[in-house]
């Protein structure tokens, strides 16, 4: 058998091999069948803290690893109990038929499909729903989601093989919407129980490719996995096919490389050897867009060449740790950052700030106008280096002329983490806070999300995965039960102890959306939180996307927006299903 290799811009990748075992894929190699490039869909690894290099979990598969498990088939093969679709306000029921809640929210009954299968042929049960539930109860805080179960399920049960009922320990009326739904890049993995049963899911690495592991619900296998490349083929058993309730992809197989360095990336895309990746900064997928007239995004050739995510980027803090503990100086940072200019300088002009936590979406524009007295009150958004230095003083920091805030000899140092796609504001952001006497630099290395969910990160720039039409899943970020001391691993990183803010925020997960208290607590919790500004927003961010139409052709665009195309979110399986080959 002749061995086969593509070549990538310096990247080798075995398609078919002979003999031993170069790859390191315990001999998946060998039992690779032939897939013209034209049914083939190539992207890069979306996570440069895990991929830097090459994939580092490639011999694992377990989504509930905090900062382990690169987004490369979990977040799309564990089919959701509902998808839910931004763009429209639209809840798209796929495992589940339905669900109800008791009078008062405190118990939630789901209905499960009858002809869902796993790909190992046993069937998807509401067992697997309640064993997933339980699972994660049991082993808080380590696992992703496990603080949320912990906190909210007093007890799972399935009442018959498609039906479950879960008594909560609270009203919650977003239970299900919160936990069960594929919203953009949240949303609870449900895992196949006859698997996982009787493993210890905080070392359990659900690979062995020769067993068919990992079992998922998705039309696709494994077929490789390596530190070069992770391959996922479509399968001819998907049980969505078998009921008529979805087509096969046409999208024969799925290849994920290494994160790559942007530039790489861009030539990729320019020679039509990768279909999308990662996002691009403004100038570079302008570039793209430039050199290769068959690339597209979500706004087609003309900016802002992406969509508002639900990720709105702040400055956040280990507020556990000095001098970030003070409420005071986080407002004295705040003063010093114009976030116009990181707009214009950092992103040519195409995007937009943000002052608050939440993304710029129809459904929460009238929480942001019901606030906007608090926010004139605050003065988040007022950029005034003299109201930041008379915090400064005011707080006994000392500033010689052309020299950064000292106290008892030592100067006030901001060092931020970062991840690459910050690179561009970073600089801009570093430049006005030592302008305004902050010693300030930014950091960007391969363990930042590490460092991030350590703490040991005492400031960082990140994102916002929650609200995309009620605030409270965003609030619901910042609650103390996330707190972890500094060098313990938390699952969300704003270390922010504040039981007055808790309070309010475990009143409004029991109000249901639409309830007019919601607006009252709302307006309560924003009070406390701009009051002490636990993080500064900065910035909407934009999913600057590429899609290549060479092989591959409806993609998901402002004009047709059946999903977002972010191949990491949970939605990407419905990208997958609507894709078509591109007719030679």
């Amino acid at each position: 058998m002749a061995i086969r290799y593509i070549i990538l811009f310096g990247w080798v990748f075995l398609l078919i091999g002979c003999g031993g075992d170069p790859s390191g894929d315990g001999g998946a190699s060998t039992r690779l069948k032939n897939v013209p490039r034209n049914r083939t869909l190539i992207m890069d690894c979306a996570e440069s803290n895990i991929c830097g290099g090459q994939i580092q979990d490639y011999n694992s598969f377990n989504p509930f690893l905090p900062g382990t498990t690169s987004r490369t088939g979990f977040n799309f093969l564990y089919e959701p109990l509902y998808y839910y679709n931004a763009f429209k306000d639209e809840v798209v029921p796929w495992i589940a038929t339905g669900h109800e809640f008791n009078a008062d929210y405190t118990e939630l009954t789901v209905r499960i499909r009858d002809d869902v299968e796993w790909s190992d042929g046993a069937p998807w049960t509401a067992h697997d729903v309640v064993f997933t539930v339980n699972m994660l109860k049991d082993h808080a805080p380590s696992l992703t989601y496990s603080t949320d179960m912990a906190n909210w399920v007093e007890e799972a049960v399935a009442v018959d093989s498609l039906t479950a009922r879960i008594k909560l320990t609270a009203p919650n009326p977003r239970f299900a919407f919160s936990y069960f739904t594929a919203i953009f890049g949240i949303g609870v993995p449900i895992v196949p129980r006859h698997i996982w049963e009787g493993k210890d899911p905080n070392t359990f690495e659900n690979f062995d490719i020769a067993r068919g592991w990992p079992v998922v619900s998705g039309p696709y296998t494994m077929t490789l996995s390596s530190p070069q490349q992770r391959i996922w083929d479509v399968r001819d058993d998907w049980w969505a096919e078998r009921a008529g309730w979805a087509e096969r992809p046409q999208v024969e197989r799925v290849i994920y490389l290494p994160h790559m360095e942007e530039a790489k990336r861009v030539q990729n895309l320019i020679a039509n050897a990768m279909d999308t990746s990662l996002d691009l900064r403004p100038p570079n997928i302008q570039t793209v867009i430039d050199r290769n007239p068959r690339v597209s995004t979500w706004t087609g050739r003309e900016p802002p060449l992406g969509y508002v995510d639900f990720w709105p980027v702040s400055l956040g803090f280990n507020t556990l740790e000095p001098p970030f503990d003070d409420p005071d100086l986080r407002r004295a940072i705040n003063y010093a950052i114009d976030r116009a200019q990181l707009v214009e300088i950092g992103w040519q002009g195409a995007g937009k700030s943000t002052l608050l936590p939440f993304p710029d979406y129809p459904a929460l524009r009238p929480y942001v106008s019901a606030v906007s007295d608090l926010i004139q009150t605050s003065e988040i958004g007022i950029f005034d280096t003299e109201k930041s230095a008379r915090i400064m003083r005011a707080k006994g920091w000392e500033r010689a002329e052309g020299q950064f805030w000292q106290k008892d000899g030592q100067p006030f140092r901001i060092i931020i983490d970062i991840f690459p796609i910050f690179n561009d504001l970073a600089p801009v952001l570093v430049a006005q806070l030592e302008r305004a006497g902050f010693d300030a630099d930014f950091r960007m290395t391969s363990d930042a999300y590490t460092r991030m969910a350590q703490g040991t990160a005492h400031a960082f720039m990140t994102g916002h995965g929650g609200s995309v039409r009620d605030p409270y899943f965003t609030l619901r970020l910042y609650h103390s039960r996330f707190v972890q001391p500094t060098g313990t691993s938390a699952e969300y990183f704003w270390r922010w102890p504040n039981e007055r803010y808790d309070r309010v925020v475990d009143q409004m997960a029991e109000v249901a959306p639409g309830d007019p208290r919601l607006m009252e607590l709302y307006r309560e919790a924003m009070e406390i939180w701009l009051g002490e500004l636990p993080s500064i927003p900065l910035v909407q961010w934009y999913h600057r996307i590429p899609h290549n139409e060479t092989y591959w052709t409806n993609w998901p665009t402002e004009e047709n927006p059946y999903i977002n195309s972010a191949y990491w979110h949970r939605g990407w399986l419905l990208v997958l299903l609507n894709l078509r080959p591109v007719q030679d």
